[in-house]
């Protein structure tokens, strides 16, 4: 068993996340980690509880309707082991209780696989690592960096951060940039590998380890974890960072129970939790939505519009009490608006199925639902449907976010 300083919290009871679209795990799994390849997802590892009496060298797959037992992994260093996907490959790294220093390379497609180059990691759990070019780096509790190059099959140790952690460390990669949360002190890093540089951001709104982490658009979203390293989950609730302003807020999303140790899928432009501990210390086969099915579709996309198509920024943004929606269309289209709240649910319908007339248009929305309740801070999505385009035959959907701040 790892030994910790345990510390528990109550659970913050609200509403739950959006109904799930994808079945559970065919066995309860925590402490593993999940990839998203081909249009599937794939579970390695994992433990039936925090304290690892039954260690999982296995990977499940889900095939789009049901998950199966597809592969086996040729250790049992696998409590909290991590996992990058690079390519067509997956690279399975640490992992407790001997795997400290292990890295192997899984072939997706043919399912081989090979021990790598040992990294200089001593630490056998509460690691994460990330893939940017070319190189994985991995980070630990005590500050450490230590940088993989897939090519060279090669190690090296870069510069530490003044931070330590208790041993649940969660991370995600933005525009070539790593976020890091799980040290003490509610402290956030990002790390940027091209100038082997760290700076601090604002802190989270709570001590937050062993958390879910996934990202839409500008925006991480980091549901469940513990607080202080403590071996049962604490937080069912999620907050969401916004990159852009350096700001946080909580989400009115939750969990239906309080987890840590999960793994995250982004699949099919949702956001899923998968498996997990619980408050109990237990494994669970759960699988929920943080972010549902589509939603991540069109928010922030890089490909331009039809043509004559826009939606611009809500402005101001973040706003207090009302912002102003601008779109512009190249003809009479018939046009829909709705406001949606972090977990795709329509909060408000601002135009439902009016014709408008080519050219630019201006909405206002004043903060709140259809029953004109004001609505609670947190971030927000609009949604524009128009068309199909008489001149074009296009129909033109795009999100975008926003933060109401009060």
């Amino acid at each position: 068993m790892k030994a910790i300083h345990a510390f528990c919290l109550a659970a913050v009871m609200v509403i739950g996340l959006c109904a799930q679209t994808i079945p559970n795990l065919p066995l309860p799994l925590g402490a593993g980690t999940a990839e998203v390849w081909n249009n599937e997802i794939y579970y390695f590892g994992g433990s039936n509880n925090w304290s690892g009496n039954i260690l999982y060298p296995r990977i499940y797959r889900f095939d789009g309707a049901v998950w199966s037992h597809h592969d086996s992994i040729p250790d049992y260093d696998m409590w909290d082991v991590e996992s990058v996907l690079v390519g067509d490959d997956a690279y399975l790294i640490s992992g407790w209780p001997g795997g400290a220093n292990r890295l192997r390379r899984y072939a997706m497609a043919s399912g081989a696989w090979q021990y790598l180059a040992p990294s200089p990691n001593t630490q056998t759990w509460g690691v994460t690592a990330e893939h940017r070019n070319g190189e994985i780096f991995l980070f630990n509790s005590a500050g450490q960096v230590f940088a993989y190059d897939i090519a060279g099959d090669s190690w090296q140790t870069r510069t530490a951060v003044n931070a330590t952690g208790t041993w649940d460390l969660s991370s995600i990669l933005y525009q070539e940039e790593i976020y890091i949360l799980g040290f003490q002190d509610s402290a956030f890093y990002k790390y940027t590998p091209d100038s082997d540089l760290w700076t601090r951001l604002a802190n989270s709104p709570y001590p937050l380890g062993a958390c879910a982490m996934g990202i839409i658009n500008d925006s991480i979203y980091c549901v469940g974890g513990n607080n202080n390293g403590s071996s049962v989950a604490v937080y069912r609730s999620m907050i969401v960072y916004d990159i852009p302003s350096d700001t946080w807020v909580i989400s009115g999303g939750v969990l239906s129970g309080a987890r840590h140790w999960m793994a995250t899928a982004e699949y099919r432009g949702g956001l899923y939790v998968v498996g997990g501990i619980d408050s109990a210390a237990q494994s669970v086969d759960i699988v929920e939505e943080i972010i549902p099915q589509g939603t991540a579709v069109g928010i922030g996309e890089a490909s331009g519009p039809p043509p004559g198509f826009a939606l611009a920024q809500n402005y101001p943004n973040p706003f207090n009490p009302s912002t102003t929606i601008a779109f512009t269309l190249p003809s009479a289209e018939q046009v829909r608006l709705e406001i949606l709240n972090a977990r795709g649910q329509i909060v408000r319908v601002l135009v439902g199925g009016a014709v408008f007339a080519a050219g630019a248009h201006q909405l206002r929305w004043d903060g709140r639902d259809t029953n004109g309740t004001a609505v609670a801070s947190g971030i927000y999505l609009y949604r524009l449907k128009a068309g199909p385009s008489a001149r074009s035959g296009q129909v033109f959907v795009q999100t975008r976010k926003m933060i109401l701040m009060k």
